[in-house]
């Protein structure tokens, strides 16, 4: 069972720890003055994984591989396959399609919702990169780890899409695949991007936690409306802002547990908004690459709100 836990544990913290190494790497090059933050939350990030190794020796009772586990792989390779067909193959897009796979999921299959709407984000991969081929191998990988790694990381909001991501990552790199590259946005536009973060992130965190709706579909129902609203009410720049929204949607299905209230999700926002504008240029056109943004942001926050804790306690 060690074993089993670690490869989703390392596997998940290699996918982000190299998200957060772009940002600030892109951060020092071009804004001096954002690489301190971004730099602090990656030490934050660090000291969030050393916190969370408890879990890879936490006891467990029973066969390691149950059968429990095939239904929540097929649950991720439906969801990808779904996912991606909505995407490309009926032209709703990337965001529309992941959250409404996470609401018809949460609404007619809940007992599944969650592996369902992990491998939605594996769907959300750009066919510039990942044919239809390739997806259906990418929410294979991605069902394989997200069975390793259900039992780490759990509570964080994003760590569906990183899993997603690492399915896609790898697969582009098994088949030769170059991901996107893009361009940091000016400064009007990066604003506009991390006041979006923080009212979604907020938002899907109150429809989660303070409604009682659950993670899936407190991310879903701020993503879809975020990816149906935003377009047609800001057309220059409102589909990044909708790609934004559903980003930091997923910080918001973090648990009470990890984030305990509003301001720490505020401040999980900011920081999903400077990851997501200062990675701009690497690993684009890869499913689950919001989530996994999403994902350090809680857990850099979750580990900054314990040691500070610490320290004051002392």
């Amino acid at each position: 069972m060690i074993a089993k836990r670690s490869a989703g544990f390392i596997l998940l913290a290699a996918t982000v720890g190299m998200l957060y190494y772009y940002a600030v790497k892109v951060a020092l090059d071009q804004s001096p003055l954002f690489a301190v933050p971004l730099g602090i939350a990656a030490l934050c990030l660090l000291y969030g994984f050393y916190l969370e190794r408890g879990a890879l020796t936490a006891p467990w009772n029973g066969p390691l591989f149950p059968t429990k586990d095939l239904y929540l792989f097929l649950s991720v390779f439906s969801g990808g396959v779904v996912s991606y067909w909505l995407n490309v193959g009926i032209g709703l897009g990337a965001v529309v399609a992941a959250a409404l796979v996470g609401v018809l999921a949460g609404t007619l299959l809940p007992a599944y919702a969650v592996p369902l709407y992990c491998g939605s984000f594996v769907g959300m991969a750009s066919p510039k990169v990942l044919t239809a081929g390739h997806v259906v191998l990418a929410s294979a990988i991605a069902g394989a780890i997200y069975v390793l790694a259900q039992d780490v990381f759990n509570g964080f909001g994003g760590k569906l899409g990183t899993i997603a991501c690492a399915g896609c990552v790898l697969t582009a790199a098994f088949s030769g695949k170059a991901l996107l590259t893009g361009t940091v946005p000016p400064a009007d536009v990066a604003s506009r991007m991390i006041i979006t973060s923080v009212i979604a992130a907020v938002a899907a965190y109150l429809v989660n936690v303070r409604l009682g709706k659950g993670a899936v579909m407190g991310s879903a129902i701020v993503g879809l409306v975020g990816g149906l609203v935003l377009p047609a009410l800001i057309p220059d720049i409102g589909a990044t802002l909708a790609t934004v929204c559903i980003c930091a949607s997923f910080a918001g299905m973090s648990s009470k547990a990890r984030i305990p209230n509003e301001a720490l999700m505020a401040l999980a926002g900011v920081l999903v908004g400077l990851v997501f504008v200062y990675s701009s240029p690497y690993m684009g056109g890869a499913g689950g690459k919001l989530g996994t943004t999403a994902f350090g942001s809680v857990i850099a926050v979750n580990a900054l709100q314990k040691a500070s804790a610490k320290l004051f306690s002392r």
